[in-house]
């Protein structure tokens, strides 16, 4: 009888502490998804043209993926919850100041700093769930925390964007600052960061770690990691996932201003609701991507040729479309959603084939880092290029960025295919 409502007191714990972490990587989207919203009308009260723009999420980037190491090192060092509290309020406090600012630098300096506080909640929460949940729920655990990345965007993109349009600007960034102090007193007083911490006797079972065997006919890892990295397959990829991760942040920063220019004055409501559209497709692509990796009986490669071949077709379908309003919507949100389904084969799926050479942590950061760096790139080229040539090259590029992608992954299977026939005869 005991042992069932110990049972049960934990059953509750862990709904708790998913509910809350959720929460919290949801807020840390309004805290940073905002700027996009806001783009547009800060280039005119800032004077300033839509390449420093871009080059102000380039600097967040940078810090984002710096501050990933820092998130970590802070979570062994110190309590988790704490560190997650303290990204919380650095953040809420950097997006005060920005509804507050009127100058491009001070912009720029607090966004910069923005992206090092963000980048203290993601390693803190991952182990907040592995202290509370067993390796067998660490799938449900991962899908549960994946979906702020795409639907933090529906609730930033339809929420504020009202917000926008009813007090302006500033309360874009007023508003999340508001709502991270308002949780940051909820994430303190209903997380328990542990087990212990809540009292109760339960320590999940830790992942095995059997000692490596090599199987009869197995092939050994050839090389160093670095050898691995300049073959041609991974070379590929490389270049796969930083063209992707470009495009990707490059349609999140850019989207609500290109539908609002496109829809017009006075058609801002029109251009809010189908702006609040553009997050579905990115969720209903990592679906995709989950079921077409199943029914492919594992299948990446082929998948990933799935994905960046439609991703070529509907960015040139973009081109094609790019003057209607609808069209503009349907081609963003299909080529997003293929985007995400490429970035997860590649960060996450991919480099689990290499676990059994010890290699696959490695390449997961490395291939993280690419795509960190790409979006880095992305909002500043994308801003660029519109400034000098206009949308339409900017949609010509994410065009040819992801033909070549699915070109490369291509030329990177037909290279094995006939490696492997000589290597057969």
């Amino acid at each position: 009888m005991i042992a069932v409502e110990q049972s049960t007191v934990l059953a509750v714990h862990k709904r708790r502490v998913m509910a809350v972490c959720v929460a919290a990587y949801t807020v840390s989207y309004l805290l940073r998804t905002n700027l996009s919203l806001a783009l547009d009308d800060l280039t005119g009260v800032l004077s300033i043209g839509r390449g420093q723009a871009g080059l102000v999420s380039t600097l967040y980037f940078w810090t984002y993926a710096s501050g990933q190491l820092l998130g970590g090192w802070l979570s062994v060092k110190w309590n988790p919850k704490r560190v997650v509290a303290l990204g919380l309020a650095a953040s809420g406090a950097c997006n005060l100041a920005i509804g507050l600012c009127s100058g491009y630098l001070a912009l720029a300096a607090l966004w910069t700093l923005n992206g090092l506080a963000l980048a203290l909640l993601w390693p803190p929460i991952l182990q907040i769930t592995t202290n509370w949940f067993e390796p067998s729920e660490y799938l449900k655990v991962s899908i549960l925390l994946s979906l702020p990345t795409t639907l933090g965007y529906l609730v930033a993109w339809s929420g504020l964007g009202a917000v926008l349009r009813l007090g302006g600007w500033r309360w874009v960034f007023f508003c999340p600052a508001l709502i991270a102090f308002c949780f940051f007193r909820v994430w303190l007083r209903a997380l328990k960061t542990s087990p212990a911490e809540a009292g109760l006797c339960y320590r999940p079972t830790p992942l095995a770690s059997p000692a490596k065997k090599e199987e009869p006919g197995e092939p050994r890892p050839a090389g160093s990691l670095l050898r691995a990295m300049l073959t041609l397959p991974m070379l590929s990829f490389a270049f796969v996932i930083l063209a992707q991760g470009s495009t990707k942040e490059s349609i999140n920063l850019w989207a609500p201003t290109l539908l609002r220019q496109l829809a017009g004055p006075g058609q801002e409501g029109l251009a809010g609701l189908f702006t609040a559209v553009i997050p579905l497709f990115s969720t209903a692509g990592l679906l995709t991507t989950g079921w077409l990796v199943r029914r492919l009986h594992g299948g990446q490669e082929a998948a990933l040729l799935a994905l960046t071949g439609a991703g070529a077709a509907c960015g040139w379908l973009l081109v094609a479309l790019q003057n209607s309003l609808a069209g503009l919507v349907i081609c963003l949100g299909l080529l997003l959603g293929l985007v995400y389904g490429v970035t997860t084969i590649l960060t996450t799926l991919l480099p689990l084939r290499f676990a059994r050479t010890g290699q696959s942590a490695a390449f997961t950061g490395i291939f993280n880092f690419l795509a960190y760096v790409g979006a880095a790139l992305g909002g500043l080229l994308s801003g660029w290029v519109s400034d000098v040539w206009g949308w339409q090259q900017v949609y010509l590029l994410w065009a040819a960025l992801a033909t070549v992608s699915a070109l490369a992954l291509l030329a990177s299977e037909a290279w094995q295919y006939f490696s492997w026939r000589y290597l057969g005869h």
